[in-house]
């Protein structure tokens, strides 16, 4: 019985204690109410955010890829990386345009020093935006970009400069290694006489092969019409898959007929000699030049001999 007694105040308490709750709380279930409902609001509102975010990013992505199947990368990256500024894909688009840059001003240094001037300089201007994300690997990327830059440039204390900040950022990895080399290659006295040389120099564009003008290079104007290669007319291939017949073959000659009972030497022959051909001509001189076997014949052979002779 006092167990059962002390198990029905414990319960009383309990309410008592859960009443008192829920009357100190009705003047705040307004309140309480509305913090549930901004806190659902700001997840609903967070998810969609995100994913939106992550549908943007993979169509800028896409569109970085895309860019180099197209016949003006620069352009398209260009445009990728002013239209979705601040994004990871467009930072890594502008670091593509300073790369394609610095490679066509370089290889340009040897022919047209002007141009190679133009593309070195927006290559600078490229990595130099680049060089202010928030991403290290790209930060790197740029300053060993405009250390390049500088050195085509054919200033080696700035090309040093940043080639120290990269290996010093980059210590264990290829790009940091590389970069230590370049920095003891710009504090080398000889590579800085090349570069001051190599400044100096005013290469011009290589002339056109005799003949050229201005044509297509490596060929010479003055070539020879084309020669006609097309099949001669008459031969009936012009109904060829067309469905239409087909021109009847040529008619030859028939062979001439043979009498019967003529000997195969009677029988004209197409390869045989005809009567005025050299071999028979040879051959009759063959046959006059036979002499006679004995010269009683030979005398009765003669039309003297003949008429003489008197019937018995």
């Amino acid at each position: 019985m006092k167990a059962e007694r002390r198990h029905e105040l414990k319960h009383n308490e309990l309410s008592d204690w859960l009443g008192e709750r829920l009357e100190a709380a009705k003047p705040h279930a307004t309140g309480v109410l509305l913090g549930i409902g901004v806190l659902v609001a700001v997840v609903l509102a967070s998810a969609w955010y995100f994913g939106g975010e992550n549908v943007a990013a993979s169509r800028a992505w896409s569109q970085y890829f895309d860019a180099f199947n197209d016949l003006e990368p620069q352009k398209r990256l260009q445009s990728l990386a002013t239209d979705q500024a601040g994004s990871k894909a467009a930072w890594w688009a502008m670091s593509s345009v300073g790369d394609m840059n610095l490679a066509e001003g370089t290889a340009l240094l040897y022919s047209d020093r002007k141009e190679a001037q133009k593309k070195l300089e927006l290559a600078e201007q490229a990595y130099k935006q680049v060089e202010a994300a928030d991403d290290p690997m790209l930060k790197s990327r740029a300053r060993l970009g405009l250390a390049r830059v500088y050195e085509s440039l054919f200033k080696p204390d700035e090309a040093r400069k940043y080639y120290e900040q990269v290996a010093a950022e980059e210590k264990d990895s290829p790009l940091g290694k590389s970069a230590a080399d370049s920095v003891k290659r710009m504090k080398n006295s000889r590579e800085i006489a090349f570069l001051d040389w190599f400044a100096k120099q005013t290469p011009k564009r290589p002339a056109p092969f005799p003949g050229m003008g201005g044509g297509l290079p490596g060929l010479p104007n003055d070539l020879p019409e084309r020669p006609n290669i097309s099949l001669p007319t008459g031969l009936g291939l012009d109904s060829i898959g067309t469905g239409a017949p087909a021109e009847p073959p040529p008619a030859f000659p028939a062979p001439a007929a043979t009498t019967p009972g003529a000997t195969p030497a009677e029988t004209p022959a197409a390869d045989a000699p005809k009567a005025d051909s050299p071999k028979a001509e040879e051959a009759k001189p063959a046959d006059a030049a036979t002499p006679a076997a004995t010269p009683e014949a030979a005398k009765a052979a003669t039309p003297d001999a003949a008429a003489d002779k008197k019937p018995e």
